[in-house]
């Protein structure tokens, strides 16, 4: 219903994208009706109106909103065994959620590796079924981390081995749990980060490189972020272990051949 309100902003059909607006809201659906493309909207009669049980809905929907996780167990599961770990986090915005990550990012090559792959999801909500991590790093940090210390109680985990991966909001929110030592992690797989970044320092990466810790950063060569280059700067001068993949033909999105990047780069981060 979102990309038919969407499409009928892009053509100019004013009454069009109201009358489906107007469906979504019955249904208790919210909107991201501060989006730039529904700007024609704001001198319609209706949108008042509209924008108002919009801001309901969407308030309801924040007090409703719960942290989520979904674990994907590996055939050689054996509690009598300690197994690594892989945190997998959904970026920030529209169609961010566990659904999506997980058909982008999938498991199988990790649950092969005898992983333990858990997808998790905000209670950060941006509008319907589509979240984020940013606007509350606090919050990000603690929700992964409670999501953590329930699982050592659930699972059979090595802790000497967990790795944390996510794609924009939650490749800046995996370097961010990294930097902040919020859980033991070996390695983070971070696809397109940047954000805040950029504000991380020297010294930081000082003492991340002496816990050992290693860093991926993929992104696509035709949407590459500054703070990017800033990481890979202070990477190199703290003495941080790290790799820069570009990913050719694509911006900021998921590449096709993710799961063969994923492997090089959980390679990558226990090779030491």
């Amino acid at each position: 219903m979102l990309y038919e309100a969407m499409i009928y902003a892009q053509t100019n059909n004013c009454e069009g994208c109201i009358s489906v607006i107007k469906k979504s809201l019955e249904k208790g659906y919210s909107l991201p009706l501060h989006w730039a493309s529904f700007n024609l909207l704001r001198e319609h009669p209706e949108y008042e109106a509209l924008s108002n049980l919009n801001r309901k809905h969407l308030q309801q929907a924040k007090e409703n909103s719960k942290f989520k996780y979904e674990v994907h167990l590996p055939k050689s599961y054996d509690r009598a065994k300690k197994h690594p770990l892989f945190f997998c986090l959904h970026g920030d915005g529209f169609g961010c959620n566990i659904k999506n990550t997980s058909w982008n990012w999938k498991a199988d090559v990790l649950l092969e590796k005898g992983y333990i792959v858990v997808y998790t999801q905000s209670s950060q909500i941006y509008f319907n079924n589509s979240f984020g991590w940013l606007s509350d790093p606090v919050l990000s940090r603690k929700e992964l981390k409670d999501c953590y210390e329930q699982l050592l109680f659930d699972y059979s985990i090595d802790e000497t081995c967990v790795i944390i991966g996510g794609f924009s909001g939650g490749a800046t929110t995996s370097i961010d749990m990294a930097f902040h030592s919020t859980i033991p992690i070996k390695g983070v797989i971070a696809l397109c980060p940047g954000d805040y970044l950029g504000n991380l320092e020297l010294k930081e990466t000082t003492k991340l490189a002496e816990r050992k810790t290693r860093i991926v950063i993929l992104e696509g060569d035709q949407d590459t972020d500054p703070v990017v280059q800033h990481l890979l700067k202070i990477f190199k001068e703290g003495g941080l272990a790290h790799e820069y993949y570009i990913n050719k033909g694509i911006g900021h999105e998921y590449p096709k051949d993710l799961a063969e990047k994923t492997l090089k780069a959980v390679e990558f981060i226990v090779s030491n």
